[in-house]
């Protein structure tokens, strides 16, 4: 038998009842813009990811390679993974590739100077190597480092090393790698002059 008096959810003040109401609904609707958000910038990194997947696919890149370009594309900022992930992908990397390279395990290094070869083109490049700018590896004692070609020539080029902020090997002997299709990875040994800690030029001893 239903009641004579209609039965209120919220007992005592029906504004303060009517204000409950009214913060409920703003919270579901907040909760629902916010879901919405992330869901949207979920897809979103995720598309990018694969387009990224293409481009690499594209350029010759095996599965490793393309698992660590990946690898690289998650520690990237929102900006730099648009950037990286259009039509800017190439003239990105040549510009900023070196300011993340530091938290990159040196292990990686020789597949990931493959990955970016073959993504930027110098690895199918005729000219002679260090002849063009493109990136290498470089080994001075005990020290490893990712390294950019920025002053090309057929005598001493200058590299820009990515720095991690550590002691500058003393100058003497280095190997410098790069990488060429279809002989892959190639090391040439040479003397190197240390211009600034993240800056060297190599002289090599041949090519």
């Amino acid at each position: 038998m239903l009641p004579e008096k209609p039965v209120w959810i919220w007992k005592g003040d029906p504004q303060f009842a009517l204000l409950e109401l009214v913060l409920l609904v703003l919270f579901f609707y907040l909760s629902f813009r916010f879901s919405a958000y992330l869901t949207y910038r979920f897809e979103l990194v995720r598309m990018h990811s694969k387009r990224l997947d293409r481009l690499a696919f594209r350029a010759g890149c095996n599965r490793e390679e393309r698992d660590l370009l990946q690898s690289f594309y998650s520690q990237l900022d929102r900006r730099h993974r648009v950037l990286l992930a259009h039509n800017h992908a190439k003239e990105y990397l040549r510009q900023h590739l070196l300011h993340y390279i530091s938290s990159l395990e040196t292990k990686d290094f020789p597949s990931f100077l493959s990955l970016v070869s073959k993504f930027l083109g110098t690895a199918n490049d005729p000219r002679p190597i260090l002849g063009i700018r493109e990136f290498a590896i470089v080994q001075a004692g005990t020290k490893t480092y990712f390294a950019q070609v920025v002053d090309p020539g057929f005598g001493e080029v200058r590299l820009k090393l990515g720095w991690n902020g550590s002691r500058p090997p003393t100058p003497g002997n280095v190997r410098v790698t790069v990488f060429r299709n279809p002989k892959g990875l190639q090391t040439i040994r040479g003397e190197a002059r240390w211009e600034a800690p993240a800056s060297l030029y190599f002289l090599p001893e041949s090519l």
